[in-house]
């Protein structure tokens, strides 16, 4: 038999599951007010019938336009896992390593270890990369914490890989929240997931910014034709709609605060402004099981390394209301 790569398992994520639920899900950080009106009817009317360009040449150049970059420095994909597993492929060989400013995204840690990759974590940044770091993981900000970087500290970072013959990728998906930095360098490699934010995950838009030989690269890996008309119509429309992202985001921001506010009475709180938040409940696969018993849902934060936390993601303020009151019946009987 070849040396074939280890079977590794699927990586835990919130959301539905094949199981029938229809309780109120706190688990998937989507914005409550979507989906974007504007990109579901260009989704609606984009042309199912054929194959699309295969070079999705409208849709790199409508992006590049709003980045101002030029069309060869995007690259396209269906979700972020898309683009980090075949970035894995790209980057990361046997006895590399991916180093992660606190726990990565599932995706990209399965994808490292299907490279048979080494995967290593910090909680912060310094003193240069282990030898043979390949690829610096930053969530900016970071799931399910939700802290982010400075500017001054993206540059650093960056600098640093520049050093060691890495790349900064920079998992943007939930920067629309929050007012974070984000930063354009040679070196690094931003990945847009807009489904978040406008509520319009089930399309899985996505997509990177990066210099034209990373693109080139993760273009490469891709199977022709590999962006549904439908995706490749919302990404290639997707500048033209933020009005939604106007008008809903400081709601959100808003009823996250509230929410926050309000469990800090059940304990430690983590919350930096982003839709979701963690609470520290002393155990999370015991919490997060008396409440989907109650038909909640909530993300166990044990794969994160924080198996004392639960996170959870604002849905709007009266299904918020249901959440505390099912969280003080759990935790305090």
């Amino acid at each position: 038999m070849p040396d074939l790569p280890p079977l590794v398992p699927r990586a835990p994520h919130g959301g539905p599951s094949s199981d029938a639920f229809t309780g109120l899900d706190f688990s998937v950080n989507v914005n409550p007010a979507g989906p974007n009106p504007v990109l579901l009817e260009v989704v609606r009317r984009a042309d199912h019938a054929h194959y699309p360009d295969p070079t999705y040449r409208d849709v790199r150049r409508s992006l590049a336009r709003w980045h101002g970059v030029s069309p060869d420095q995007i690259a396209l994909g269906v979700g972020a896992s898309d683009l980090l597993h075949r970035l894995a492929r790209s980057c990361l060989c046997a006895g590399d390593v991916l180093l992660s400013l606190l726990a990565p995204f599932g995706e990209l840690a399965r994808a490292a270890r299907l490279q048979r990759a080494e995967i290593r974590v910090t909680d912060r940044l310094g003193g240069g990369c282990p030898p043979r770091t390949r690829l610096l993981y930053v969530g900016q900000p970071h799931n399910p914490t939700g802290r982010h970087l400075s500017q001054e500290a993206l540059e650093d970072a960056a600098a640093t890989c520049a050093r060691a013959g890495a790349w900064l990728v920079l998992d943007l998906a939930y920067a629309p929240f929050v007012d974070v930095p984000v930063l354009r360098h040679p070196a690094v490699i931003a990945l847009h997931s807009p489904g978040k934010a406008h509520g319009l995950v089930g399309a899985r838009p996505a997509y990177a910014v990066a210099s034209a030989e990373v693109a080139a690269r993760l273009d490469n890996l891709a199977p022709a034709w590999h962006l549904p008309a439908g995706t490749a119509a919302l990404l290639a429309h997707l500048p033209e709609a933020q009005p939604f992202l106007n008008g809903t985001l400081e709601q959100v921001r808003r009823g996250a605060l509230a929410l926050a506010d309000a469990l800090r009475a059940l304990g430690q709180v983590e919350h930096h402004g982003t839709p979701y938040l963690t609470l520290e409940v002393g155990d999370g696969a015991r919490v997060a099981g008396a409440l989907l018993a109650r038909g909640i849902r909530v993300r166990n934060c044990a794969s994160y390394g924080l198996p004392r936390c639960i996170r959870v993601s604002t849905q709007g303020a009266a299904a918020d209301a249901r959440l505390v009151s099912a969280l003080q019946e759990v935790i305090h009987g």
